[in-house]
């Protein structure tokens, strides 16, 4: 399943859940109002109009080819996660351009990630749908809705609509593979960024200045990193004569900022999201294994000396990016997606130096990987919608060249420019502005979007300076990231059964892992428990769990 939909069910318990504030936000664009075409869609996606059956369009002027898509305007209602790094959905220049050019409206309604799961249930229990769904229904809400008839097929509407979409599937069966459910059909198509570095997506940061003042050397094994982290809590490395150091700074909630990346060096392949792993083609669970006792051995003894943050178990997002980002430096380490956004600032960053993959005790060496080059489940249409015809041609419209690259990375002139030798290039920051993805999101919705990126279009993009640290780090990385044969496909769709079957053994399963791996670093007790944890689990049903992923995998794999 997808990472960006485990790291919204990632609260764990420790005697209590971590929590956010419930906040959402709800924007809205002129409505212009028209009689409706009362389009039903058919089983392949197509739709079959009431009043002129089999003519598209009837009643707003749905024209096939060229732009408008309609001559006479047409609203719909578009649900989206909104990250912080968003801006106002009704404000951005490039979807208001978009609108301009296709007749097609968007009225916005983006919520604030730390309350869109439970907005969305409430949605689809209620039937108070939008007409489309962009950033945020996961692999599980495709296939049940999908199958309930509650969000469309699209393969029809692709074939005879969306000709840019059809050639990227053409291109990369991988990405038709990626968005077709085990019934055959496509009920939500993704993000592509067909760009090496999205096999992988964090990094270990550590603060090069603490380690020069303190003469230290980038550590290489998890003992010298443990030397350092020592160092930076007892060595007053920010010089304030203050003990407000954090050696080690994590967010057990984010899935690019978890202390998990360290596990790796104990032997974990994939100590994060699905936690399952594939070895000669059998699914493995990753923490029931030997190497993950190692590996939660080691927090625990980072923890009791404290290295690691206390907050790590309840902070959430926007306090540990207010402690990375405040007027004193205070973090030594920390794992991120990149760094700028966890520390408020490219500039800040460059105080810090990414840290290879650990060795470990048993000469382990590998870092976590999490293909990213396809991130499913972007965009969807409802049973809602009376238009999918002009729908699926707005999102076809979407993926023009230059309206792709300006819905990812911000209007042509303020934010991206054409070069002499025809490519395309970032903007510099412009002054006031701190952070590349905030100043892009007020303009445009970036990767909120079924925007599909070939090789050919990356190729044509000049890497911005965030990019080309990324990149840079990518190198580092690459001879360490676990091969694909070893992951389990982050792509896999499950059947209705396996999913309901799932959804009940992993509310017992997942909640219990979670809860006693915080216990054990918190408190300890790994060694004592072990035997008693492995026969709870057995108890949960992960045989049964296992045995249904074990069935996904090898559906997924004769694909």
């Amino acid at each position: 399943m997808r990472d960006g939909a485990e790291e919204g069910q990632r609260r764990r318990r420790i005697g209590l859940w971590i929590g956010g504030c419930v906040l959402a936000a709800a924007f809205g664009v002129a409505v212009w109002m028209t009689a409706p075409a009362g389009g039903r869609a058919t089983d392949d996606g197509t739709a079959a109009n009431e009043g002129e059956p089999g003519a598209a369009g009837s009643g707003y002027g749905f024209q096939e080819n060229g732009l408008p898509i309609v001559s006479r305007p047409v609203t719909l209602r578009a649900v989206v996660r909104k990250t912080v790094t968003h801006g106002d959905f009704a404000e951005m220049q490039t979807l208001r351009e978009l609108e301009r050019t296709t007749g097609v409206r968007l009225q916005w309604e983006a919520i604030a990630a730390d309350q869109y799961n439970e907005r969305k249930k409430w949605m689809f229990l209620n039937g108070e749908l939008p007409d489309v769904f962009f950033s945020g229904l996961t692999s599980s809400d495709v296939v049940r809705y999908g199958s309930q008839g509650t969000l469309i097929p699209l393969e029809g509407l692709i074939d005879r609509y969306a000709p840019n979409i059809k050639r990227v599937f053409d291109l990369y069966p991988e990405a038709r593979k990626a968005a077709t459910t085990p019934d055959g059909h496509i009920y939500a198509l993704g993000f592509m960024e067909a760009n090496d570095y999205m096999t992988y997506r964090n990094q270990l940061a550590i603060n090069r200045k603490w380690l020069d003042k303190l003469g230290l050397e980038l550590p290489q094994t998890t003992d010298e990193l443990l030397h350092v982290l020592r160092a930076f809590k007892d060595g007053d490395p920010n010089g304030n004569g203050l003990a407000d150091e954090i050696p080690l700074a994590s967010l057990y909630s984010g899935i690019n900022q978890n202390f998990h990346a360290l596990f790796n060096a104990f032997g974990v392949l994939n100590p994060d999201g699905s936690k399952l792993t594939v070895k000669n083609g059998q699914v493995h669970y990753e923490p029931i294994q030997p190497a993950y006792k190692e590996a939660i051995r080691y927090m625990r003894q980072l923890y009791e000396e404290q290295l690691l943050d206390p907050e790590t178990f309840t902070q959430d997002g926007r306090r540990f990016m207010a402690k990375g980002s405040g007027p004193e430096i205070v973090y030594g380490a920390f794992t991120a997606f990149l760094g700028n956004v966890e520390l408020g600032s490219l500039e800040r960053l460059k105080r810090y130096a990414f840290v290879p993959p650990l060795a470990g005790p048993n000469g382990d060496r590998t870092w976590r990987r999490q293909d990213n080059r396809i991130t499913p489940n972007t965009f969807s249409i409802t049973s809602a919608n009376r238009y999918p015809e002009a729908t699926m041609r707005l999102i076809d419209a979407m993926n023009e060249e230059d309206t792709a690259f300006q819905l990812w990375r911000g209007p042509f002139d303020s934010h991206i420019r054409r070069t002499e030798d025809g490519k395309i290039a970032q903007n510099p920051l412009p002054a006031g502005e701190q952070v590349l993805e905030a100043w892009i999101g007020k303009a445009a919705p970036y990767n909120s979007l079924p925007l599909y990126f070939t090789k050919t279009m990356i190729g044509r993009y000049v890497p911005d300076e965030t990019s080309s640290l990324r990149q840079a780090a990518y190198q580092m990385y690459k001879p360490f990231i676990v091969s694909e044969e070893e992951t389990f496909p982050q792509y896999v769709y499950y059947t209705v059964d396996q999913l309901l079957q799932l959804s009940k053994l992993d509310a017992d399963i997942q909640s219990y892992q979670s809860e006693m791996e915080a216990k054990w670093i918190i408190v300890g007790g790994i060694n004592e428990e072990w035997e008693a944890y492995m026969e709870e689990l057995r108890r949960m049903g992960l045989a049964r769990k296992l045995r249904i992923h074990q069935e996904a995998y090898d559906a997924y794999m004769s694909l």
